[in-house]
């Protein structure tokens, strides 16, 4: 009997064991280049080729050398000589992994290497594996892990968009938190608004940019006004993208947003103190997609944000992507 129960015992623990490790293996088991790559690759369909690569590995670039060298010169300053970096950024005790890499997205064939990528793969319970790219714009984005108030947070380090300078003037820092589902700016001193409504649009670009405007209110009832690419696959948009501009909206919508949904954009609104934000953003590129993101919060006051390129900073990238999603994640119904 004593035999039966010890073996039953032995049985019991091993599956705890494995289930434990199955849980943890997205950050704590993986410890080599290989496994880490083959990680992301079958986790992510965006970065299926994505390569590990410390920063001194990447060849100056004939067509940014400059670019090339600030890499360099950013990641000697800060010591950044590995390839990747562990730590836990939502304190959940499962180790999330910092990438520095190339994911061969310079052409549609993705077999030229060239892109600096930064990546975050967090690991969460039941296995469940997420990645970030912490790349706003392009070049190189520098990732250090640095501690404050007890929080895990990465100082992202890059040149500033359009300055050239050899003087150390031209580098820019983004402190991020693990927060909304995503790595946005870090604030101390959050500022609790009354959000009276929300509206935002979107321009088009030189393809197939989703053109689309939303409003929302306070009891969460919203329309959307889809204009053009809203509905079909990218493929199929790049089939017909001669023949939008001739037609006409594809059409208003209604719905209720779900509560969920809502409040994840308040939460995000709150914590990034949007108020203190610019009122214009620019990255400087003709074919970028522009929006316009109006908030009426605190008894009429309006605050409006221009966003040329839609990076105006990491919070507001979140914001969109949340906007954007509503699209998909709602059930709109026709008005006629």
């Amino acid at each position: 009997m004593k035999k039966i129960i010890f073996i039953i015992i032995q049985f019991v623990f091993i599956i705890s064991y494995s289930q434990n490790k199955g849980i943890e293996q997205s950050g704590d088991f993986l410890d080599t280049k290989f496994e880490i790559e083959k990680y992301v690759h079958a986790n992510s369909e965006r970065f299926k080729k994505f390569e590990l690569k410390k920063i001194n590995d990447f060849d100056p670039d004939k067509y940014d050398y400059e670019m090339d060298l600030i890499c360099k010169r950013i990641g000697d300053s800060l010591k950044i000589t590995e390839n990747y970096y562990k730590a836990d950024f939502d304190n959940n005790s499962l180790m999330d992994i910092v990438m520095i890499g190339d994911d061969y997205n310079c052409d549609e064939s993705r077999t030229i290497s060239c892109n600096f990528r930064c990546l975050v793969m967090m690991g969460f319970p039941q296995d469940l594996v997420k990645i970030y790219s912490l790349n706003l714009s392009s070049g190189c984005y520098i990732p250090q892990i640095i501690k404050k108030k007890n929080r895990t947070l990465i100082k992202v380090h890059h040149r500033k968009i359009g300055v050239l300078s050899d003087k150390g003037n031209n580098i820019e820092e983004h402190t991020l938190i693990y927060k909304c589902d995503g790595f946005i700016d870090y604030n101390e001193k959050p500022v609790k608004h009354f959000i009276e409504k929300i509206e935002f649009s979107t321009s088009g670009c030189y393809g197939t940019c989703p053109v689309f405007s939303l409003v929302i209110d306070k009891q969460r009832n919203s329309t959307f006004f889809a204009e053009r690419f809203n509905f079909a696959t990218e493929e199929e948009n790049m089939k017909k993208i001669s023949s939008f501009f001739n037609n006409n909206r594809e059409g208003t919508f209604k719905t209720v947003i779900k509560e969920e949904n809502y409040q994840q954009i308040l939460e995000l609104l709150e914590y990034m103190n949007f108020e203190s934000l610019n009122n214009e953003y620019n990255e400087a590129q003709d074919d970028n997609q522009s929006s316009t993101l109006k908030i009426t919060y605190d008894n009429g006051k309006v605050k409006t944000i221009k966003d040329n390129g839609l990076i105006g900073s990491y919070s507001l990238k979140k914001l969109y992507d949340l906007l954007f999603e509503l699209r998909k994640n709602q059930k709109w119904e026709l008005k006629l």
